[in-house]
């Protein structure tokens, strides 16, 4: 028996699915997002909607399911939730312009580790995709990760295989790249199910990983990036760059400075010391109250409250950036009305880190960048709290604070251009049109003026042709046929200007139209598309002029980040009553009336009874038991 003929498009669906058989293929036609043959299967299943045919009278029936366009994120989250890698197959060109099948696709690759949007993603969280590679024979290996959401790379040289999986653990990927043929090992088996498996060795080759960070760091030599003497790495760092160009289909994806994660900086805390303080999730797994994290976070910016899981993910070994945290924490523990304004001006800041992120990947959306312009609205206020207290005596020996106020930038000439460009409320597509204020561009404000006020200019052209024919009852009508037209009556025939066009006679009456009407007419019927496309094209330039001010967006952002930390931190020891502690490098610990913040938070500071202890050379080993244990 001869195999079906395929149509048109199921020819160009297959020749798609071909090049990304790893993934859903999200077809676009017209308003929906259709799914065919086994992945409609497993997208009915996952999402619970209804599994139909494309030919349900045939003997071999194609499974389909479809999603309306507009609606397609809520079912892209789901499925990202659930690890499932996506394609999207878009139209790219317009259907009425299109002779005979209209030309489509792939514009990007979603997966759970590359995501940029919203939609999948939490605010005060790392999105993490890893790469680990491990030369047995050498043995040596690297772990490389990235946050492509906010830009943020770094990675793990190490001669020991178990630290390169117990980093992994910490971070937990969303997903994580290995070599063909490695596998997870067992007592690190909760990775498994976030692991991409690269169909070719090739994808962790020395040479192109070399070229790829080279060229992603614009830096001539891998000593400069510390990475000389660390190939294991390169390799794994190579990968990712590789993955982030097939599925953002670009050869630049954006990152920010790359750094080798020193371990002889900050302390490594294994998984399961990890989860026995319940630093982030409790003894079952949940994240939330009953965690240290919980206990700590009062920031008010998502930047700030990544900072904060950073920080708890690697403490510092060190005492000296210790010591700088705890003045700047302390110096706004002792001022409550300035924390409180902070806390206000911070709260109405968005996440600049990811924001900036779209932008520069052209992905960013009309709201996204009124967020952008909100959150710049914030910046000179905030510098002038910062610097109103810098003026102080205290403030005066804060070398973090001053660091922060002398490399500020409010970013006034960006703010002022978005100001000035786009409306409060914008539609969430950029095609919709209704974008852009008054006032930005004349040809805009020209098009602005006829799609909201074309009929008062048409009314408007009629009293000036009753003034100058002296017609009082010059009437305007309009049908299919003619479109709009000028009527007079026969009584007044003999007053006809000359460039009045006839176009039809009736009983009663002449219908004409003038050259102006005409043009009117036809820029009143074009002028709304022509809006779309040129609000279209001014967005996108807009954004393209944006995108290159990604450098200080990122700067800026880190700036905050660390000033909601601190401010944070500050909120958190108000709010519980917590003192500064004293420090020093020797083994000596003593703490009076010391509360856990945890068991405390859980119970109620009135059930909580508040214990002394004392560690030295003497008495390094304490069992401590009681009413909160």
């Amino acid at each position: 028996m001869n195999a079906p003929k395929l149509t048109p498009m199921f020819e160009q669906y297959m020749q798609v699915k071909a090049e990304h058989p790893d993934a859903l293929l999200f077809f676009r036609m017209g308003d929906f997002f259709e799914l065919f043959f086994e992945d409609a299967e497993v997208a009915s299943r996952e999402l619970s909607i209804t599994l139909t045919s494309r030919n349900p009278g045939a003997e071999a029936k194609v499974p389909m399911c479809g999603v309306p366009h507009h609606s397609v994120d809520g079912y892209l989250a789901q499925l990202l939730e659930k690890g499932y890698k996506i394609a999207i197959c878009d139209q790219i060109e317009d259907p009425r312009q299109a002779k005979g099948l209209v030309k489509r696709a792939v514009t990007r690759v979603l997966t759970p580790g590359t995501i940029v949007e919203d939609l999948s993603l939490t605010a005060k969280t790392h999105n993490y995709l890893a790469a680990l590679y491990w030369d047995a024979d050498k043995g040596a290996g690297g772990l490389g990760w990235v946050d492509f959401s906010t830009s943020q790379w770094s990675g793990l040289f190490s001669r020991r295989e178990t630290d390169l999986w117990q980093w992994a653990m910490k971070i937990a990927p969303r997903e994580l790249l290995l070599p063909p043929g490695k596998k997870v090992p067992q007592q690190y088996f909760e990775l498994s199910a976030q692991v991409t498996q690269l169909p070719s060795p090739s994808s962790f080759d020395l040479a192109a990983g070399t070229e790829a960070v080279l060229n992603a760091q614009n830096a001539p030599e891998l000593s400069t990036l510390d990475l000389a003497d660390k190939p294991e790495l390169v390799r794994a760092l190579g990968a990712l760059l590789g993955y982030l160009r097939r599925t953002q289909m670009t050869d630049s994806p954006p990152l920010g400075e790359f750094q080798v994660l020193d371990l002889s900086r900050h302390l490594v805390l294994d998984e399961v010391t990890e989860r026995n303080l319940e630093i982030f999730r409790r003894l079952d797994g949940r994240p939330g109250p009953g965690t240290l994290w919980q206990v700590l976070d009062f920031t008010q910016t998502a930047m700030g409250g990544r900072l904060l899981e950073s920080r708890l993910r690697q403490p510092w070994r060190e005492l000296a950036p210790v010591e700088r945290t705890l003045d700047v924490v302390d110096f706004l523990f002792q001022r409550d009305s300035l924390r409180q304004d902070l806390r206000r001006q911070l709260s109405d800041v968005r996440d600049l880190e990811r924001l900036a992120t779209r932008i520069a990947l052209s992905r960013a959306t009309p709201r996204d960048i009124v967020a952008v312009r909100e959150s710049l609205s914030r910046l000179p206020g905030l510098h002038e709290l910062l610097r109103a207290a810098a003026g102080s005596d205290d403030a005066l020996a804060l070398t973090e604070l001053k660091n922060l106020l002398k490399s500020w930038d409010s970013m006034a000439d960006v703010a002022e251009v978005l100001t000035r460009a786009l409306v409060d409320a914008p539609p969430l597509v950029i095609t919709d049109g209704g974008l852009f204020l008054p006032g930005y561009d004349p040809a805009l404000d020209e098009l602005i003026s006829l799609t909201e006020h074309g009929e008062a200019r048409i009314r408007s052209m009629l009293e000036r042709e009753r003034d100058a024919c002296g017609i009082p009852k010059l009437k305007l009508g309009y049908n299919k046929v003619f479109g709009y037209y000028l009527e007079i009556s026969h009584a007044y025939q003999g007053q006809v200007p000359e460039h009045f066009i006839r176009r039809q006679t009736l009983v009663n009456c002449e219908r004409y139209i003038t050259q102006e009407l005409k043009d009117l007419e036809e820029r009143l019927l074009s002028a709304a598309d022509e809006r779309k496309s040129l609000e279209y094209r001014l967005f996108n330039e807009l954004r393209e002029q944006l995108a290159g001010q990604r450098t200080r967006f990122m700067f800026m952002a880190a700036g905050l980040a660390g000033l909601d930390y601190w401010q944070g931190l500050a909120e958190a020891a108000r709010q519980n009553d917590w003192n500064r502690p004293v420090l020093h490098e020797g083994i000596e610990t003593e703490i009076i009336q010391g509360r856990h913040p945890v068991v405390e938070a859980a119970s109620g500071a009135a059930n909580y009874i508040p214990n002394d202890l004392r560690l030295d050379e003497t008495r390094r080993i304490l069992l401590i038991t009681g009413p909160n244990m």
